[in-house]
């Protein structure tokens, strides 16, 4: 059947509407498209909110979103620990834990946190279908002190057993799933690729994130201008923590991390002090790309065509293992993408991602595990060729 055609929406948009490219196994795409709710999803056309100008607008409303909320208007339980390197990091439950429905751990972007607004509006979305919906706070940021020399950054997919050992203990029985936006996706798949058949999470998506890393360094040496806006935040989360950096690093000059100019200048000033001797170490033993065909569990990974932070994505590498769905707009920029609304699309609110990973986890909890972890295995001679 056709896809619905959206009622109104202004003209300098509608040029912009397209159906969603899938890729992915031809068996197991005929089954999502076979669900009511998950297949009208996949088939509907992306709409841009009336703001989209193109990748630069929708990736500047997305940055809007990673603002934190204030502390007074958080409608969640967050629960602080240790790590058993004495690390410090947290889980933030929606509205409060509870151990009677499925888990979602959601993994934020980087220097976002379970505060961001575009978390809490996953989150929100996520309880709306009937799951728990948890958020995970990396080391160091927003609000929780620096207690071990190694900061939260695309290497927390190491601290991730021990975070599903409290899930699991807080929701003993539940099935737990996962979503990971921008650096929290390329934490999540170098998770579930590493631990393979190991995985302990039943079905996961992975939004906007880089899956080829080294290639992704090389984007960002290319795009200086874009290097040099993504290192705000960064810098900013930096200078809040400045004086608990100054005694854990006390040669670390500050000044000069202000005053660099790219994300990776940036990030070379404290990569340094985590075990990497380049920045192009990091990217390399941090990368995604040469384990997807390990991954085990059903995986959809959400992205736009024109978004540069998730260049270059490496579709044959993922077309390779038939437990990865590959779902792309043309336009949407980084997690830029609308939502919903009475009126048409929205800037505000859960998005288009949102809502597809809601449905997408949703078939696959109601969906026996057998049948789940049935698809033949990956063919790992081409991954390796």
């Amino acid at each position: 059947p056709s896809p619905p055609q959206p009622f109104f929406f202004p003209v300098g948009v509608a040029a912009m509407v397209s159906n969603p490219e899938l890729r992915g196994d031809d068996q197991e795409l005929q089954q999502l498209l076979e669900d009511e709710q998950l297949g009208a999803a996949l088939r509907r056309s992306y709409v841009p909110h009336w703001l989209h100008l193109g990748w630069i607008s929708s990736t500047a409303g997305a940055a809007v979103k990673g603002i934190p909320i204030p502390q007074s208007f958080k409608n969640s339980e967050e629960k602080i620990f240790q790590l058993k390197d004495g690390g410090t990091v947290s889980l933030d439950w929606w509205q409060q834990q509870r151990s009677d429905r499925p888990v979602v751990l959601v993994l934020p972007g980087m220097a976002n946190s379970s505060r961001s607004i575009y978390i809490r509006y996953t989150m929100a979305r996520l309880d709306e279908a009937g799951f728990q919906a948890v958020a995970m706070n990396y080391r160091a940021v927003e609000h929780l002190e620096i207690t071990s020399p190694h900061l939260g950054c695309a290497d927390t997919w190491k601290d991730l057993p021990e975070v599903l050992d409290v899930i699991e203990e807080a929701c003993p029985k539940q099935p737990i799933f996962a979503m990971g936006f921008s650096m929290g996706g390329t934490i999540l798949t170098k998770y579930l690729g590493e631990q393979g058949e190991h995985c302990r999470i039943r079905a996961a998506v992975a939004v906007s994130c880089p899956l080829a890393y080294p290639a992704h360094q090389a984007e960002l040496e290319k795009r200086k201008v874009l290097s040099f806006l993504m290192a705000q935040p960064l810098k900013l989360w930096l200078f809040k923590k400045r004086a608990q950096i100054a005694k854990l690093w006390p040669h670390c000059e500050m000044s000069q991390v202000m005053s660099s100019g790219s994300l990776l200048t940036v990030a070379g000033y404290f990569l340094e002090h985590q075990g990497y001797h380049t920045v192009s170490d990091y990217f390399l033993q941090n990368d995604p790309e040469p384990v997807l065909h390990k991954i085990t569990c059903p995986t959809l990974i959400l992205g736009a065509k024109d978004d540069p932070l998730m260049m270059p994505v490496p579709r044959p590498t993922i077309a390779r293992n038939k437990r990865l769905l590959l779902v792309e707009t043309e336009d949407g920029g980084h997690m830029g993408w609308a939502g919903k609304g009475a009126l048409g699309p929205q800037i505000f609110g859960a998005s288009w991602a949102d809502g597809l990973a809601a449905r997408f986890l949703t078939f696959h909890a109601k969906r026996p595990l057998a049948a789940t972890i049935s698809v033949p295995p990956p063919d790992t001679s081409l991954a390796s060729a």
